[in-house]
Parts: C-alpha cells; structure tokens; sequence
C-alpha cells in the first residue's frame, strides 16, 4: 500500500482534475466532505509515466487543512473527524447512455486521532474519473474553491466551469441539468424557489469567493416553461485569495506587519423602481423575470 501525503506539494500549486462525467454527475456532499475529496483528487499524481491504483492513499492533517481552507484548527479537527465518519456511504450518480451507474466516491477511510490525519482510498470505479485523462476533463485550482461555503455553490462552479473550454463569457445551463448535478430530488419544483434558494445564493458565494465572477444570468424558454439559465461572467485572471492569518496555525513565528488590503471590489446593483419595472416588461413576463433580466443588463453595464 502507498500512501500520498502532503510532501513537497502546496496549497498554491494544487490542481483538481476531473472528467468532465463526473463534474456532471448526481452527488450529495457536505462542504468539509468535498473539501476533502477536491484535496485529495489535487495530490493524485499527474506523472503520464506512473501508474495509479486503488491501493494508493492519499491524507493531510487537520493544520494543513485548517490553512488550506482558512479556517480555525479546533473547526479544522471537527470538520474532518465529522466528514471522514460520513464519507464512506456517500455515492455517485452517473447517467448514461443505457444506464444509471452507482458508486462509492471512496473505499476506505481513516481518521488517525493522535495526528489529526485523514486518509482516504478513492474507489475502483471512480478513479477512471480522476486519472490519465487525456479528454473531456476540467481542470482547476484547489485553491480557487475552498473558500466556498454552500454545497450547492461547489456543484454550480462545477457546471459553469465544465464548458470553459469554449471560451465564452456565456454558458447555458440546463433546470434539469442543475436538479440532477445538485441532487435536488424533488426539492424546489417551481423555478421561482429553485432560482431564490439554490442559484442565486450559489452564484452569489462564487462570484464572492472564487476565480470567476457572476455578472448575471437569465432564464431561457421552451414556451411558457423556464428549461435553462444562461449564466453571464468573466474569469478573474489575478485572482489570489488574502493569505491566512498565521495565529490560527499556532507557529512560533515573529508578527509580521502586513500593508493594509485594498478593499475587495463588489458589484451592486441599484434599486430597480417599479416604473422601470413596468417600461422594461415584454409581453408574459413577470416582474421576478423582469427584475432578473435588468439585473443583469446592470452587471453587465458596469463590465462594459
């Protein structure tokens, strides 16, 4: 058995890579539990020359992961102890041509007490989704997500970023496609409350927290039935989250005095009035559909 730890490898240089069936797959996990297994996908070598196996394990501990994501190390402990006991039943949903496909995400988990250290052993049948991609796969940095908080945020970076390759400021991205990627189920069956409680919450943390911002999204029709969003951004090429502050690490280090951080740029939109509610309305539309299409004519403007 071998066992790939932290070693040389950095929060900086860590990258996720995942085929592009998985980043569309139906799975439900908590934020420490895909925190978990975006790191662990990170440190799965890339070497072409090396062949990866299930006997392969890969682990950090609690400090490591507290500085990754930047939060506290007693949140940092309980995060992993809570996730690792969890991880084992979740599963994967895959559908496909002739098919639906079930799997494990991992088949064996430890958590190492006197160490604070998870390890995890990824599933036989789920490894052909995380190594020797040669196509239709995305990549992208760890640490351009870790800082997102909502499970369903995670799910939508995953389905805005599967079509990067296209090069767009644009992607269209199916209701059914969202319901089925974020497990919803039969949670929220009206578009009015799947937009208010999981798209624009989640399209809100990751244009806050990630390298890409949200400049707006509009509903698309078949009809009268909303089928798809269209998602409007812009990728952050400068992004670079703030370091961590050193304190939550306990390192016996000297204070260092850091020059003040320039104030994080947000977009706002201004109040819509009701009057420009009523010029701005097309034949069956309805003032949620109004107010969603000004707001992104608004984020747009200001990129303009």
């Amino acid at each position: 058995m071998q066992i790939k730890d932290w070693h040389a490898m950095t929060a900086q240089n860590l990258q996720v890579y995942k085929s592009n069936d998985l980043m569309a797959a139906n799975y439900k996990l908590s934020v420490a539990e895909t925190r978990i297994i975006l790191t662990c996908i990170a440190k799965i070598s890339r070497d072409p020359t090396m062949v990866v196996t299930d006997s392969e394990m890969y682990g950090f501990t609690a400090k490591e992961y507290a500085e990754l994501c930047e939060i506290s190390l007693m949140a940092a402990y309980s995060d992993l102890k809570e996730a690792v006991d969890q991880l084992f039943d979740r599963h994967i949903l895959f559908s496909m041509s002739d098919r639906e496909r079930k799997t494990r995400w991992i088949q064996t988990a430890d958590y190492i007490v006197g160490e604070g250290r998870v390890m995890i052993r990824f599933s036989k049948d789920v490894l052909p989704y995380l190594v020797n991609l040669k196509a239709n796969f995305t990549k992208y940095s760890l640490r351009a997500v870790v800082r997102l908080s909502s499970p369903h945020a995670f799910r939508m970076y995953d389905l805005i970023i599967k079509h990067r390759f296209k090069l767009s400021p644009t992607v269209l991205i199916k209701i059914e496609d969202i319901r089925f990627g974020l497990a919803l189920d039969n949670a929220y069956p009206l578009y009015a409350d799947l937009r208010k409680r999981v798209i624009e919450p989640a399209l809100e943390m990751i244009s806050d927290e990630t390298d890409i911002e949200i400049l707006g999204f509009e509903p698309k029709r078949e009809g009268r039935k909303i089928v798809a969003i269209e998602i409007s951004y812009r990728e952050r090429k400068d992004f670079n989250p703030n370091p961590v502050q050193e304190d939550i690490f306990e390192r016996d280090v000297t204070p260092k005095v850091e020059e003040p951080k320039a104030a994080k740029k947000k977009v706002r939109s201004k109040t819509i009035t009701q009057e420009e509610i009523r010029k701005a309305a097309r034949p069956g539309e309805t003032t949620e559909q109004v107010v969603a299409r000004l707001k992104m004519e608004q984020r747009k403007a200001d990129y303009a």
